[in-house]
């Protein structure tokens, strides 16, 4: 499994989740176990711990790609600005 199939699972299952969220948080606001202020306030509260939770992975992610382009040694856009740097003072 490649890198980009394991973020598109991961988004896929994070929107899923959102969904199925609303949709209980609904529910219970219907049967009044809850009200609409604090499903709100519960909605929005699982929204922030997504976002903390999406960029820790994307930054995983990051990290992830570029210790794979050094190990296969390919040049990175740093590597060719110097390299252009370099061939411009020749």
């Amino acid at each position: 499994m490649e890198a980009k199939d394991v973020l598109y699972l991961g988004l896929g299952a994070a929107f899923l989740a959102k969904d199925k969220l609303k949709e209980r948080m609904k529910e219970l606001e219907k049967r009044g176990e809850i009200n609409k202020e604090d499903a709100k306030k519960f909605i929005q509260d699982a929204k922030d711990r997504a976002k903390k939770e999406q960029d820790a992975f994307d930054s995983r992610i990051q990290e992830k790609l570029k210790e794979t382009i050094h190990e296969m040694g390919l040049a990175t856009k740093e590597d060719l600005e110097e390299l252009k740097t370099i061939i411009k003072k020749a």
